[in-house]
């Protein structure tokens, strides 16, 4: 017999607890796309003292948290996915 549970949520709580990479790795995993992976992230980052920095000339948001800093893009228009670089 097969569930048919969507797991995803939980993925990503569990990702929380693991820092900023781990969520950032997890929003990707999950296929989000990019404003709702860019949304997500942020939450992320002010609900724990982070910093969100975008820059409109590259497209480019920089999440920094707790020693980490991660450059959020989308590397094309017509590619719906969020992305990140540590």
């Amino acid at each position: 017999m097969k569930l048919n549970v969507d797991l995803s949520e939980l993925n990503l709580a569990e990702a929380k607890m693991r820092g900023l990479d781990a969520y950032l790795l997890a929003i990707r995993k999950e296929k989000k796309s990019y404003v709702e992976g860019l949304a997500l992230a942020t939450q992320y980052a002010t609900d724990n003292g982070g910093e969100v920095t975008a820059s409109c000339d590259e497209g480019v948001t920089i999440i920094k948290l707790l020693g980490q800093v991660a450059h959020c893009f989308q590397p094309y228009p017509d590619i719906d996915r969020f992305y990140f670089e540590t």
